[in-house]
């Protein structure tokens, strides 16, 4: 589970400084003009990594690392990548988050410049899972945003999801030092009643392709990896129960829909090295599992990556869409570096993460922040659930944090150790 809250700046000088920042900022918005029409796209990109422990404390920097249903967002060819510990020829990994609107509130989400949402009322949830067989792995995951957007002049409640999908196959090559996936990411956004999902007033989608490699090489203690998304552009579902009117204009729940909503094109590249006795790959064989039991633990992992995202035309911003005020995003392509670090202090017992990564603005309002990421894991016991696990299994607690400017992100998980 995961969850975020404000920041609290140190001193009252940086807190003076602050409200006249956002005070400025905010007459800034207010100044934004209204939305008069659907002649506009909506920019549906993500700043801040909103991911599990081990992703977040490593600022993101998790391309070149590929391993199980956290992969999936960053590197295609993730489903076949099996972590030292998988030696089944029949593996599965499942994952699930929240995000709820108390811990995001005080936070500049999107840096932009202004603190809070437009719509209060909402929760981020994210999923997915993965089922490897042999050298062959199929996953995917979602990332949906519901926000509750009142009633209509009949009494039923409305609801507004945007969400986004990745489903991908992936195969390991030439003795699993090579694994390469193809996939495809979508992205959608309804308008329902909130007691019928099915009694839908307005859809729109759009699907796209993707490609992505990691590098394993069983010689070094090396990874690299190479990803490539392209741009996805959704319109209005044929058919569906919204129209535009002569003008071309699509207004549903009071609100103006875009002509478009549009995920930008991406290019994830990234490669991580491990210092000390403790391998990066291990070959694959009967007697994997024992040979895992066996490695040595002492290790220093460090990772980087870069992010490289795609301008959208016309487009604005989700939370401007919301509260329906136009303000530019994405003119320009964005940037964003990362680094991590991962080592295990007490061996067997504790490891650690720090990070960070550079999170552009989309927006001509403000300018990068540079964020600080830390996490910690903890070997807690061996418990079998009544049986239903191996009697070795041990059970860990996580959590991490996310420091940046106008924003302070944190989370924990409870899972396996390995």
């Amino acid at each position: 589970m995961q969850a975020t809250r404000a920041s609290v700046l140190p001193s009252s000088l940086a807190l003076i400084a602050a409200v006249a920042v956002l005070v400025s900022s905010g007459a800034a918005l207010a100044d934004n003009p209204p939305l008069t029409g659907s002649n506009y796209a909506i920019d549906v990109y993500q700043g801040p990594v909103l991911a599990p422990v081990r992703v977040s404390g490593l600022a993101g920097a998790y391309a070149p690392i590929a391993e199980g249903v956290e992969g999936v967002s960053v590197n295609t060819a993730a489903p076949a990548v099996r972590p030292l510990y998988s030696s089944q020829h029949v593996d599965f990994d499942l994952s699930l988050a929240f995000t709820f609107p108390s811990s995001l509130r005080g936070n500049d989400f999107d840096n932009n410049g202004a603190v809070g949402f437009a719509n209060d009322d909402f929760i981020f949830t994210q999923f997915g899972g993965l089922i490897q067989w042999g050298p062959w792995g199929f996953g995917g995951q979602t990332s949906i945003q519901t926000y509750t957007l009142g009633q209509d002049a009949n009494g039923q409640l409305l609801q507004l999801g945007m969400s986004r999908f990745q489903v991908q196959l992936a195969r390991a090559l030439f003795d699993r030092e090579l694994v390469v996936g193809v996939g495809i990411r979508a992205v959608s956004l309804d308008i329902n009643v909130a007691e019928d999902a099915n009694n839908k007033l307005a859809s729109m989608s759009g699907i796209n392709v993707e490609a992505g490699a990691v590098w394993t090489p069983l010689a070094l203690p090396l990874r690299a990896a190479l990803t490539l998304r392209a741009p996805v552009h959704g319109g209005l579902t044929p058919n569906g129960p919204a129209t535009a009117d002569e003008a071309g204009n699509v207004k549903v729940a009071g609100l103006y829909l875009p002509s478009s909503i549009r995920l930008p094109w991406e290019i994830e590249a990234g490669v991580a090295y491990q210092f000390g006795e403790r391998p990066l790959q291990l070959p694959w064989g009967p007697d994997r599992a024992e040979r895992f039991k066996a490695l040595p633990r002492a290790k220093l992992l460090l990772t980087g990556s870069v992010l490289i995202s795609g301008a959208a035309s016309n487009a604005i911003g989700f939370d401007s869409f919301l509260s329906q005020r136009l303000e530019r995003s994405g003119r320009h392509l964005s940037i964003s570096p990362r680094i991590g670090a991962e080592l295990e202090p007490l061996e067997d017992r504790l490891q650690l993460r720090a990070g960070s990564y550079l999170e552009p603005s989309r927006f001509d309002s403000t300018g990068p922040r540079l964020h600080g990421t830390a996490s910690a894991e903890v070997r807690l016991f061996r418990w079998s659930v009544f049986g239903l696990m191996s009697p070795d299994t041990s059970w860990r607690i996580s959590g991490f944090a996310d420091v940046a400017r106008l924003y302070f992100g944190w989370g924990f998980g409870v899972g396996t150790w390995h």
